[in-house]
């Protein structure tokens, strides 16, 4: 992979993940270099989900995407009257939607906490709820539920393997970008040198594990679709570089 000059804005989801944000960065004139540090496997869960169930509440994408293949939308949602669906953040609820999913609680702020405590006080004494997750989720959601005394269940429907990572001589960066607690562990255990640099965490769930493993400056992104490249232009003008004002001619 070709080093790009000048300060870069590291990206560290898969590489699909990264398209559309990389195509917005490349747009501006920004260089991009990608350090995926996630990778998805999806699972079918060893279980059935105990039924009936209160809500099912996502707190990730990949959640979503796990419970689609593993076809547990269909024996939940297509007899009696269907339960309640309850999102995270913004691209949670995108990707229900992109799945006919409809939501009706989205957690604001975009946290586990808010989202327990929004399902916490919509639903009826006793009624659980259903968390589709990653075996390594950070289970921020499952903890604000447990110390609200709601009843939940858990599915794992996605692993996190992690890929390898190579060791890489310190290069100019504007900013990091890091979108899992997971992603943090492996990019900082491979890469220490990058704690001295900017990061911008997609959450505050991101962001503590950033802090707690050293990092030294942590922005958390705006809610929604254009929080995480807003952020990480601000990062590179910081940087020094100048962000063109006529992008009309890029492909």
């Amino acid at each position: 992979m070709a080093v790009p000059s000048g300060p870069c804005v590291v990206l560290t989801r898969e590489q699909a993940d990264n398209l559309s944000l990389a195509r917005e960065l490349h747009a501006r004139g920004v260089p991009v270099r990608e350090i995926p540090c996630a990778a998805t496997v999806y699972l079918r869960p060893d279980r059935p989900p105990e039924l009936p169930v209160g809500c099912v509440a996502f707190a990730s994408r990949r959640a979503v995407r796990g419970f689609v293949a593993a076809g547990l939308a269909e024996p939940i949602f297509a007899a009696g009257a269907p339960p309640p669906v309850a999102a995270v953040g913004p691209a949670t609820c995108a990707e229900l939607e992109r799945h006919q999913l409809g939501v009706d609680l989205l957690a604001e702020p975009p946290t586990g906490q808010a989202l327990a405590e929004l399902l916490h006080a919509r639903l009826g004494p006793g009624e659980p709820v259903l968390v589709p997750r990653g075996r390594l989720t950070g289970g921020a959601l499952e903890s604000a539920l447990a110390a609200l005394e709601r009843p939940f269940q858990t599915l794992v429907v996605y692993d996190n393997p992690a890929p390898e990572i190579p060791a890489q001589e310190p290069f100019p960066v504007a900013a990091v970008f890091v979108a899992a607690p997971s992603a943090a562990c492996r990019l900082l255990a491979a890469l220490p040198w990058l704690l001295e640099l900017p990061f911008v965490a997609i959450g505050p769930t991101t962001e503590q594990a950033l802090l707690r493993l050293g990092a030294r400056s942590v922005r958390v992104a705006a809610a929604g679709g254009s929080g995480p490249l807003e952020a990480l232009l601000d990062a590179w003008r910081s940087a020094g570089e100048r962000v063109p004002d006529d992008t009309s001619s890029e492909t």
